[in-house]
Formats: structure tokens, C-alpha cells, sequence
């Protein structure tokens, strides 16, 4: 057995980037108080866990598929046996769930996640109607779950909605950019299934973030700070969205899923100052 090829099976840096977004929410609730450290790190290892166990669960469902596009992934290959892997797969679960009882929140939030991981690789990875919508919940629940670490949601919760609704639309722009091999392989999306039209439910979703996220500012949350970094994230966001409406084609959807992407990062990092500077000034 080689350690390595478990951390390429869990997909160890996606794992460790949801950890590390999970501590900076739960820094960022507990107003940076080092007596909550505990709660963080604990927090993140649950997120770490049940990550694992979304993309161990996903390559179990995916091995057929991976053979032939993917047969260097550790299934596919034989590096792992798939009943190791399922053994595993339930391991990093069972472990993310027990962690968690430090925290009722927590808890429910990690129950529900870790049941949608599994019913999104069993089910709805194919219906991407409903596997988007879930995959925008999973990647903003991040953030809800480092503020309910440390009791305090109301400030993570709008960062959860505006990552959960930039998500939901970048992975409309993806779906509009793959949608040739998606149909190829019976796989059904908004963009297969209402074509060019599916990008403006992409434009009303990013719109919906850009109305939320000033809202830190105008309630004293955040510092002067974050609202300027985060209303140049919104132009490039509006920017990109319209730019890929003036020009539908693959091309141009791939670079606007890029520059959202990068723009969630820079919306991070504004929270991240907003909530310094509000403490230093404070």
C-alpha cells in the first residue's frame, strides 16, 4: 500500500483548499479570537474528511468512465482495489460525521453533506439540472460550516450564498462549454436543454451574488476594505458573463468559467481584508 496513491484518490490539495476555506471563515466569525482555535482545526478536519470521501465516492461511481479516460487515477489502474477504496471512502466519512459532534451545527451540516456527496455520485452527477445546484450547496457550505464551528453564521452566511450562487453559474458556463460531449454521453444540463438561453439564468445567478455582496459593508461587518475589492470582483464577474453573451461559443465559455474561478479567490481574499482592517481600525 502507498500512501501516495490515497491522497491522489482523495484529491489531497482540493481537500486542503477546503479545509483552509473553512478556517478562514471560522478566523473570520470568531473575529480572529485564538481561544477558538480548537473549533477551527477542528472544523477543517471534518471538511478534509468528508471531501475525501466526496471524491473517493465519485471515482468508485466514475471507474468505468475513468478506464478509458482517466486510467492512471488509482481504480482505474489497479494501484487501489475498489473494495479498499469503498472500505476507505466509509472511514473518512464515519470519521468527518464523529468529529463533528463537537457542534450540533456542525453535525447536521456534515450529515447533510456527506448524504448529498453520495446521492450526487450515485444519481444526479448525470443530471446536471440537479448536480449543479448541489455542487454550488457543497462548495459554499464551506463557509457556513468554519462559521457554525464557532457559533456565530450570521457572517459566513452571506459569504456562503454569493460563493454558492457564483458556483451554480460558473457551472453553467462549464456545462454551455462541454455541452457537446455532454450529449454525446446522455448527460443532461440547462445548456443541452435550452442552449444559449441557459446563460442567462448564468447572468441572473452571478447578478443575484453581486446584489449580496456589498451586504457585509452596509451592515458594519466589514471594513471600506473589502467593499472595494469586492465591487471590482463584481465588475469582472458582470464583465465576463456578458462578454460570453456576445460571443456564445466554446472558446469564450471556457476563458468566462476561468475568470470566475479566479474572481472567487479574490473575493476571499477582500473578506479576509475586510475583516483585518475592521479589526485594526476597531
Amino acid at each position: 500500500m502507498d500512501i501516495r496513491d490515497y491522497m491522489d484518490l482523495i484529491r489531497v490539495k482540493n481537500c486542503l483548499i477546503a479545509s483552509f476555506g473553512t478556517a478562514i471563515a471560522g478566523l473570520i466569525a470568531s473575529n480572529f479570537n485564538i481561544h477558538l482555535w480548537d473549533r477551527i482545526l477542528l472544523a477543517s478536519l471534518v471538511v478534509f474528511f468528508i471531501c475525501g470521501f466526496g471524491n473517493v465516492i465519485n471515482d468508485i461511481y466514475d471507474i468505468d468512465i475513468d478506464k478509458i479516460n482517466k486510467p492512471y487515477r488509482p481504480l482505474p489502474s489497479g494501484k487501489i482495489s475498489l473494495k479498499s477504496a469503498k472500505l476507505f471512502a466509509w472511514i473518512l466519512a464515519i470519521s468527518g460525521i464523529l468529529l463533528s459532534v463537537f457542534n450540533w451545527k456542525c453535525f447536521i451540516i456534515a450529515l447533510v453533506n456527506t448524504t448529498i456527496l453520495y446521492l450526487y455520485a450515485k444519481r444526479f452527477k448525470r443530471n446536471k439540472i440537479i448536480g449543479n445546484p448541489l455542487v454550488a450547496y457543497l462548495t459554499g457550505s464551506v463557509f457556513l460550516f468554519g462559521g457554525a464551528s464557532v457559533d456565530n453564521i450570521f457572517i459566513t452566511f452571506i459569504l456562503f450564498l454569493c460563493a454558492m450562487l457564483t458556483t451554480w453559474g460558473r457551472e453553467i458556463v462549464k456545462d454551455f462549454e462541454d455541452m457537446e460531449g455532454d450529449r454525446r454521453s446522455g448527460v443532461l444540463s440547462f445548456p443541452i436543454k435550452y442552449g444559449k438561453r441557459s446563460l442567462y439564468l448564468a447572468l441572473g445567478l452571478l447578478i443575484l451574488a453581486v446584489i449580496l455582496s456589498p451586504l457585509p459593508y452596509l451592515l458594519g461587518i466589514f471594513s471600506f476594505l473589502y467593499l472595494a475589492g469586492v465591487l471590482f470582483c463584481d465588475i469582472l464577474l458582470l464583465y465576463s458573463i456578458v462578454k460570453l453573451l456576445k460571443n456564445p461559443t466554446k472558446e469564450e465559455a471556457y476563458r468566462c468559467a476561468k475568470k470566475i474561478k479566479m474572481v472567487t479567490t479574490l473575493i476571499l481574499i477582500s473578506f479576509i481584508l475586510g475583516a483585518i482592517y475592521r479589526d485594526f481600525i476597531t
